[in-house]
C-alpha cells in the first residue's frame, strides 16, 4: 500500500512539475488525486487491522491487549500517511514558516513513530532483525524460517534505516508543495484582480456601473434604510469641445474625487455614466443624505479655488426602504434634475 501511494504522489507531482503554469482545473485535479491516494492506503491499514482484531480476539481471547497493540498499529503505520496532510494544509498559508515548522513536527512524529512501533506496537521483520540479504538466506527449501540475531542497536539502526528515509521523502516533497502553493497564491491574486477589473472603473477609480447594478439587485433590497446622492456633471461637453478631452476626463476625474471623501463601509460611489455619479449609503436616512449634500457643495467650493477648471454638478439626494431602492434612486434622480434645471436658470 506504501508503495502504491508513493507511485501516485510521485505521478501526481512529477506531472505538475511538468507544467509553466497551473491552471485552477490542475491544482484541484492534483488535490483530489492525492486525497484519494491517502485514504486509499489508509483504508488498506484499517481493514487489516480490523481483520487481525477480529481474528486475535476469537483465537486467543485475550481482547484488551489486542486493543492496546492495535491502537500501536494504528500510530505506527498511519503516520506514514499522517505525516504527508500537515504539508498539504500548512502550504495553504501565506507565511511559509508555517509549513518548515510542520515539517518539523512531521519529523519528530516519524521518529517517535519508528520507535513506538518498535517497543510497543507491531512492526515488520526487517525493524527486528535488519535483514539485508535474499529469501534464501532466511528460508530453507522446506519453507522453514532460520533468523539470526535480532536487531542489536536499535536506537541507531532505526532512525537511520526507517526515520532518516521517511522524513528525506517528506523534504523533497516540498518543493513541489511550494511550486503548488504558489500556484494556488497566483490564481487567488488572479482571481482578485479580475474581480477588481470587472467591478472598478478605470478612469475613477469608483465602482462601475456592473457593480452599481448588482448591489441594486441582490444587496440593496436586503437592507432596512437606504440614502442615495445623485450628481450629473456640469459643463462636460463644453470642457471637452473648448479645452480638449483631456481635461474633459480631468474634470470627471476631480469630481470623483470630491465624492471619494463620502465613503466608506457602509457608503458606496459608483460612476453610472459618462458623467453621473450616485452614492448609496446603507441605514441613512434623509437627514444625512441632505448632510452630505451640502458638505460636497462646500468641498467643491473649497477645490475651485486652486482648480484649472470650473468644478460644478447638479444634484439631488433621497432616502427610503432597501426593498424600494429603484423608487429611491428614481427620487434623486428626479431633484437632481430639478436642480440641474435650475442651475440652468441661474446661469442665464
Amino acid at each position: 500500500a506504501f508503495e502504491g501511494l508513493s507511485e501516485k504522489l510521485h505521478g501526481v507531482f512529477s506531472g505538475l512539475k511538468g507544467k509553466g503554469s497551473l491552471t485552477e482545473e490542475d491544482i484541484d485535479k492534483a488535490m483530489r488525486e492525492v486525497k484519494l491516494a491517502l485514504l486509499e492506503a489508509a483504508h488498506w491499514y484499517e481493514n487489516v487491522f480490523l481483520l487481525g482484531m477480529v481474528f486475535l480476539f476469537f483465537v486467543n481471547g485475550q481482547w484488551w491487549g489486542y486493543v492496546i497493540g492495535g491502537v500501536a498499529v494504528v500510530l505506527t503505520y498511519h503516520i506514514v500517511i499522517a505525516s504527508v496532510l500537515p504539508l498539504i494544509y500548512a502550504i495553504q498559508y501565506s507565511d511559509k514558516k508555517l509549513l518548515f515548522f510542520s515539517y518539523g513536527m512531521s519529523v519528530i512524529g516519524i521518529f517517535a513513530s519508528v520507535m513506538a512501533g518498535y517497543y510497543f506496537g507491531l512492526c515488520d521483520a526487517n525493524m527486528v532483525l535488519l535483514t539485508t540479504g535474499p529469501l534464501k538466506d532466511y528460508v530453507d527449501a522446506n519453507g522453514v524460517a532460520h533468523f539470526g540475531p535480532v536487531n542489536a542497536n536499535p536506537w541507531l539502526t532505526l532512525p537511520l534505516f526507517y526515520a532518516f528515509p521517511r522524513s528525506v521523502i517528506l523534504l523533497a516533497l516540498i518543493p513541489v508543495l511550494l511550486h503548488v502553493s504558489n500556484g494556488m497564491a497566483m490564481r487567488e491574486l488572479r482571481g482578485l484582480y479580475l474581480q477588481r477589473m470587472s467591478e472598478i472603473d478605470d478612469m475613477t477609480q469608483l465602482y462601475n456601473k456592473n457593480k452599481y447594478l448588482k448591489m441594486v439587485k441582490e444587496t440593496y433590497p436586503k437592507v432596512d434604510k437606504v440614502g442615495v446622492v445623485f450628481w450629473d456633471v456640469n459643463g462636460l461637453k463644453a470642457t471637452n469641445d473648448t479645452l480638449g478631452h483631456v481635461m474633459g476626463d480631468k474634470l470627471i476625474a476631480s469630481i470623483a474625487d470630491s465624492i471619494r471623501g463620502f465613503t466608506n463601509d457602509k457608503c458606496r460611489a459608483y460612476r453610472i455614466g459618462g458623467d453621473e455619479f450616485i452614492l448609496i449609503c446603507e441605514g441613512e436616512n434623509e437627514l444625512k443624505m441632505n448632510e452630505i449634500a451640502n458638505e460636497w457643495k462646500k468641498k467643491v467650493e473649497e477645490l475651485n479655488l486652486t482648480s484649472e477648471i470650473p468644478l460644478s454638478a447638479a444634484i439631488g439626494y433621497a432616502a427610503g426602504e432597501g426593498k424600494n431602492i429603484g423608487a429611491v434612486i428614481k427620487l434623486a434622480d428626479d431633484r437632481m434634475y430639478a436642480n440641474k434645471v435650475e442651475q440652468k436658470k441661474q446661469r442665464q
